[in-house]
């Protein structure tokens, strides 16, 4: 039998030591994971925001009764398809978006706007930054990747939409809220139609719901720098409530605008000239959107005659 001596008996103790650190080291680990978890979950589900009320102060605008909230973004249910495992979630306060690392750019990317995100904050005027939210695991896009491309960094969220301060509108500059766009489609029907939804803002105090993202056709692959894949189509839906009004206020006859743009070098006319319904979209995506409302209201939406409203 071999007797301990002062040297043994202090290894096992700093073994001991060593171990109970190690353990709680991974308690604290597993702690702060849980309450991160908690944290992604709750933001996106505001009990206030999914439930009606009659006590609702339409005085004010939603982003300005629930400051910070990601869960305004996606009031109407986070767009699925079948497959999730290419749907990385990111949420800020500036809007919810999935991005897909095969394609390198956004799924889709869903915004509240109206009239009150709008300020005097200046447009960001350096290069597109790689989103910090995304995992570590994930290459990020760079600003380098579509320069000399023959594309435009085409906003998803537009810049000016996110003008109440410097860091709302650094955010529009994060590379998952760009697609690649022709020059053509950027600075012609899509900036057309993203005009006319700012004065739906500003004119007619209206809040808006959005969702934009790009279409890829099977036959398409083109892809600029590191493995982009640029888009054949891009899409966006908008809709349309009175200011301050959300997801208890919505209706079979609420209004819905959906169009889908070419995405190429030689497009043309005014927007409304794309203008489509819910479920072509849908059907060309792959995702159902409006996941959080009655079913019987989100049908109507998705097969309504496609409407143009008045200023």
């Amino acid at each position: 039998m071999i007797m301990p001596t002062p040297y043994t008996r202090g290894l096992r103790r700093t073994r001991h030591r060593n171990r109970r650190q190690f353990l709680w080291s991974l308690l604290v680990l597993a702690i702060g994971l849980g309450i991160l978890w908690w944290q992604q979950q709750s933001s996106l589900h505001h009990p206030e925001l999914l439930s009606p009320s009659s006590a609702i102060d339409t005085s004010a605008y939603i982003a300005e009764r629930f400051p910070g909230s990601p869960a305004i973004h996606v009031m109407f249910g986070v767009p699925r398809d079948a497959n999730s495992d290419d749907d990385i979630l990111i949420q800020r306060p500036q809007y919810v978006l999935s991005y897909n690392p095969s394609t390198r750019c956004a799924n889709w990317v869903c915004w509240n706007l109206s009239a009150w995100w709008y300020g005097s904050a200046p447009r960001h005027r350096g290069p597109f930054l790689p989103d910090p939210l995304l995992p570590p695991s994930i290459v990020p896009v760079y600003h380098r990747d579509y320069t000399n491309s023959g594309y435009d960094r085409g906003h998803l969220v537009r810049s000016e939409e996110r003008t109440r301060s410097i860091e709302d509108n650094i955010t529009t500059f994060y590379t998952t809220n760009i697609i690649p766009q022709h020059r053509a489609l950027n600075a012609g029907p899509w900036l057309r139609f993203e005009e006319y939804i700012e004065q739906l803002c500003k004119r007619s105090e209206r809040e808006l719901y959005i969702i934009a993202g790009p279409i890829y056709h099977d036959t398409a692959r083109t892809t600029i720098g590191s493995g982009i894949r640029v888009p054949s189509e891009c899409f966006k839906i908008v809709v349309l409530l009175p200011k301050g009004r959300g997801k208890e206020s919505v209706t079979s006859t609420t209004e819905v605008i959906a169009v889908r743009m070419p995405n190429r070098a030689n497009v043309s006319g005014t927007w409304e000239q794309f203008v489509c319904s819910v479920a072509d979209i849908e059907k060309a995506t792959g995702y159902r959107f409006f996941t959080a409302i009655p079913d019987s209201i989100a049908q109507a939406w998705r097969y309504r005659r496609p409407i143009v409203p008045a200023l």
